[in-house]
C-alpha cells in the first residue's frame, strides 16, 4: 500500500512537472487568436480627399476591432453626411447599426436606414452597402425611394455616392403623388 501511495506521488508530480510546459510556439498562438479592439463614444471622424472634406461620419458608440479582419462596429448606428467641393451637403445616410470592413472599403448599414440627396429624394431600406473602391452605395434587398412626385418601390438600387443619381434592377410599384 505504502508504494503504491509513493508511486502515484511520484507518477502526478511527473505529470505537473512535464505537463506545464512554456513552449513559446503555444504561447504566441493564444495571443494571436484574441481579439484586440478598441471602444469609443461620441465618435466625429472627418475624412478628407485631397485636402478636401469628402464625408463626416458621426456615431454615439463605436467598438474598433484590430487585425486581420479590422473594422470598427456601430452597435448604435451611424449618421453619414458627404459633401462636395463646395463643402456643401450633398447626402445624408443613417442607420440604426453599421459595420465598417476598413480591408474591403466598405460599410454594411443595416436596421432602418435612410439616404437622403440634396434633392429632397429620400430611400429607406433595411441594409445598405457603401462601397468606397467604386464610389458606389447599393443593395438587393427591397428599397423605397420618395421623390417629389413619387413613391418607387424596388429591388437591386445602386447609386453613386451622392445619391444623385441611381437605377432599380427590379421596381415593384410606382405611386404617384
Amino acid at each position: 500500500m505504502y508504494i503504491k501511495t509513493i508511486r502515484l506521488v511520484i507518477i502526478s508530480i511527473s505529470i505537473m512537472f512535464f505537463g506545464c510546459s512554456n513552449n513559446i510556439q503555444d504561447i504566441k498562438l493564444l495571443y494571436t487568436e484574441s481579439v484586440d479592439y478598441d471602444f469609443g463614444l461620441n465618435i466625429e471622424t472627418n475624412y478628407y480627399l485631397k485636402g478636401q472634406l469628402e464625408f463626416k461620419l458621426l456615431a454615439e458608440e463605436m467598438k474598433k476591432i484590430r487585425g486581420a479582419g479590422e473594422k470598427n462596429i456601430f452597435p448604435k448606428g451611424i449618421k453619414v453626411i458627404v459633401y462636395n467641393q463646395n463643402s456643401d451637403t450633398t447626402a445624408i445616410m443613417s442607420s440604426e447599426f453599421a459595420i465598417q470592413k476598413k480591408n474591403e472599403q466598405l460599410v454594411e448599414a443595416s436596421n432602418n436606414v435612410i439616404l437622403r440627396n440634396s434633392n429632397n429624394e429620400q430611400l429607406n431600406t433595411e441594409k445598405l452597402f457603401w462601397d468606397g473602391n467604386a464610389k458606389t452605395i447599393y443593395t438587393d434587398d427591397f428599397v423605397t425611394i420618395k421623390t417629389e412626385n413619387e413613391i418607387i418601390m424596388g429591388y437591386g438600387f445602386v447609386t453613386d455616392e451622392s445619391f444623385s443619381s441611381y437605377s432599380l434592377s427590379d421596381i415593384t410599384g410606382t405611386i404617384y403623388l
